[in-house]
């Protein structure tokens, strides 16, 4: 079976976990602490950055790269369109929400959220082994000290990547005027909006205790733009529900 190692708050690791379960391909999802991760995933893979796939003896790194593997080997149904040029349009979107939507707003909501100890031992061991509050309590302030140093988290990049992400948001907004998919007339993965996840999915509640005020007020602001719509009504009619198969493991 395919084992997917991931952190299970990361925008990215849903991605993958997304194009799993759309596919319907059974996975093990083995879930890491940050920075207890480099260790087992520095023998699978060359970077520290997760999600990692493994399928046998093959290990793919990166969610972009994840998705087209998965498109190679198991076709039905494709995330990446038939035709060359909306397959190209549809790997354009990708990366431009990879390093427009998902850098930046990890970044911002890390920016936000690290200083607060708690909230970020919450996020952090979320579905995590069962040692990970008790050890973070101990080892956080390096952790949040490598993190901030890894992911150059200060008060110019956090104004930077505000600026950045308001600007994708402004052009997706402007896009989605006329537009049920980003590309064609079919759901490709161009539109698997996981990268968004964190900012639209939680309901007001849940959002009010996961984000620091900030970032719950910046996503208040959000609500009734095209873009937040989009994203729940692709969750809601795209997401397909976790297949029985999947197994979480520690």
């Amino acid at each position: 079976m395919i084992k997917l190692y991931q952190f299970a708050f990361s925008h990215y690791c849903e991605k993958v976990r997304w194009a799993l379960d759309f596919k319907g391909i059974p996975y093990t999802a083995i879930n890491l602490l940050p920075g207890l991760h480099l260790k087992p995933i520095s023998k699978l893979a060359p970077k520290t950055c997760m999600p990692v796939l493994v399928d046998g003896k093959t290990a793919v790194q990166d969610s972009a790269a994840i998705i087209t593997y998965l498109d190679r080997t198991h076709p039905d149904p494709l995330l990446t369109p038939r035709d060359p040029r909306k397959a190209k349009e549809a790997l354009d979107w990708e990366k431009y929400f990879d390093e427009e939507i998902g850098v930046t707003l990890r970044l911002w909501l890390y920016y936000h959220t690290l200083p607060d100890r708690s909230r970020s031992i919450k996020l952090f061991t979320t579905d995590a082994p069962w040692y990970g509050t008790p050890l973070y309590a101990v080892i956080f302030p390096k952790v949040r000290d490598a993190m901030m140093q890894m992911y150059n988290i200060n008060a110019e990049t956090a104004k930077d990547a505000q600026r950045r992400l308001g600007a994708a948001l402004d052009k997706l907004d402007d896009v989605l005027k006329d537009r049920r998919f980003l590309v064609g007339d079919r759901f490709s993965r161009a539109d698997l909006t996981a990268l968004l996840s964190p900012m639209c999915l939680p309901t007001d509640k849940e959002a009010e205790a996961l984000f620091p005020e900030a970032v719950f007020a910046a996503r208040n602001q959000h609500k009734g733009r095209p873009y937040f719509g989009w994203v729940r009504n692709i969750y809601d009619n795209y997401r397909q529900p976790m297949a029985a198969a999947v197994k979480a493991a520690a």
